[in-house]
């Protein structure tokens, strides 16, 4: 049995900056508290070793008197960011550049005079952020039917959200230049989203089978899976080593392994090491 890993896989460079930055408060924190402001990623497994760590989960309601705040890479709004300040607390700005150049484009087009449509999900926190810096002054829209359920527009400036995936962007783009006179694009797919993309699409089509481990929440985790089974159907999305099925590798010559932007490299190593485990108790058994 053959393991093969996605030419890029796993933690992108905004995550890596946050995680790091959360241990390096701690360093510092003499004692007082160190919380991030909503979960710093989406990855249940890398919560709990920060909890663990001491690096505890917080909202507005339980946000400490003292200590520090770490924004989480998806960002937040200007005016949350605000009432942190307002607080007295110690904040480390843990925002991925890309969604801060996402925050930017989206109030230099609105004073440009365009009308802002965010491509993405409405309730994932990083759109949320983007809108406070408009005054919720936008269209959010996700597939192609809200699109085609869109009036006649004038001039829009579109942004996607960092996580989305590149063929599915661009035909929402498409379908926005049908239902607009101008059409301002800006780039703001985050590199390391494009990369994956890349590498799982390429791997998928010579593998037998092909995990992508990330969070069942994670949006990037499940774009990969969702491009991955164009050329191989038999992809899966696992949070943990644990949710491996023995019995569907029976047979399997190749096995192909991607993860999401939110995967540290433990959790990574980790699969590779049951799957050793079970390509053992296989040979075992014949």
């Amino acid at each position: 049995m053959e393991i093969v890993l996605a030419e890029s896989l796993g933690f992108c460079m905004g995550v890596k900056r946050v995680v790091d930055m959360a241990y390096r408060a701690l360093d510092k924190a003499s004692g007082l508290p160190v919380v991030t402001f909503g979960p710093l990623i989406h990855n249940s497994q890398e919560i709990a070793r920060l909890t663990a760590s001491g690096i505890a989960v917080a909202d507005e309601a339980t946000l400490p008197e003292k200590g520090t705040v770490i924004i989480r890479a998806h960002g937040i709004a200007p005016q949350a960011y605000e009432e942190l300040k307002a607080r007295g607390l110690k904040i480390m700005d843990g925002t991925c550049p890309y969604v801060h150049y996402s925050q930017r484009k989206a109030a230099e087009l609105q004073r440009e005079g365009y009308k802002v449509v965010i491509v993405g999900d409405r309730h994932h926190p990083e759109i949320t952020g983007i809108l406070g810096f408009i005054n919720d002054d936008a269209i959010v829209v996700e597939s192609l039917e809200e699109v085609e359920a869109l009036p006649q527009l004038d001039r829009i400036g579109v942004i996607a959200q960092t996580t989305i995936s590149p063929k599915k962007y661009n035909a929402i783009l498409d379908a926005l230049r049908r239902r607009a006179v101008e059409v301002n694009v800006c780039e703001t797919i985050c590199d390391a989203t494009e990369e994956n993309q890349a590498a799982v699409r390429e791997l998928s089509g010579e593998v037998d089978l092909l995990y992508v481990i990330g969070g069942r929440h994670s949006a990037n985790s499940n774009k990969l899976v969702e491009t991955a089974r164009d050329k191989c159907p038999r992809s899966f999305l696992i949070e943990t080593a644990d949710e491996i099925n023995s019995s569907d590798l029976s047979g399997v010559g190749r096995i192909g392994i991607s993860a999401g932007a939110s995967t540290p490299d433990w959790m990574i190593q980790r699969v590779i090491e049951r799957l050793r485990e079970i390509e053992k108790s296989l040979a075992n058994h014949r």
